[in-house]
Formats: C-alpha cells, sequence, structure tokens
C-alpha cells in the first residue's frame, strides 16, 4: 500500500527535503537536509488520505504557533511542497519516530 504525502523539496538541491528534526538531517548539508525520504518533514493525513493545499497552510501556522523560533518564512522561501509517494517501509519507519 502506497501513501500520499506532501514533502518539503529543498529548493536548487537535487533530491533533497527538509528533515523531521537534527537526528532525521544530513550532517553533510548546511541545512540537515535530507535525501532519505522517511527522514523529511512529511505532511501525512490520519486516514492516509491524500493531502491538499488546506493541510500545508495548516501546517504552517502549526509550525508558527510552536514556543520554539520557528520560521516558516524561511521554510516557504527555501523549499517547495511536493507530493511524495511512501512506501509501507516508510510509512512505518514516520510511524515509529512519531509514536503514531
Amino acid at each position: 500500500m502506497a501513501v500520499s504525502a506532501i514533502a518539503f523539496k529543498a529548493r536548487n538541491k537535487e533530491g533533497r527535503y527538509l528533515c523531521d528534526g537534527v537526528e532525521c538531517g544530513d550532517w553533510e548539508d548546511e541545512y540537515l537536509d535530507t535525501l532519505i525520504l522517511s527522514d523529511a518533514t512529511l505532511i501525512i493525513r490520519n486516514d492516509l488520505s491524500k493531502p491538499d493545499n488546506d493541510d500545508i497552510e495548516d501546517f504552517y501556522k502549526f509550525i508558527a504557533s510552536l514556543p520554539l523560533s520557528n520560521d516558516v518564512t524561511f521554510i516557504k522561501e527555501h523549499y517547495d511542497p511536493v507530493e511524495v509517494t511512501l512506501s509501507e517501509e516508510d510509512l512505518k519507519i514516520v510511524r515509529e519516530r512519531n509514536d503514531w
């Protein structure tokens, strides 16, 4: 079963995505952007249906509301939200990491 999700692809970097925290980042990249899809920041709906633009906007609002310094403008300037397909194994990794 493949699952549709949204990842944030780094602009001007081939195959790199915004990582899902420092433990998932590639330390050889200046912004820790990852090459591994299951290590990327992902928007996945609870019912596993395809995310849409409303989900992306909700993500930006959520990030902006967090108590730490979360620069949504930086994300919007350096990353493009793109549709990706996760394998069952990728989804399992993401679920385990996020206690989901």
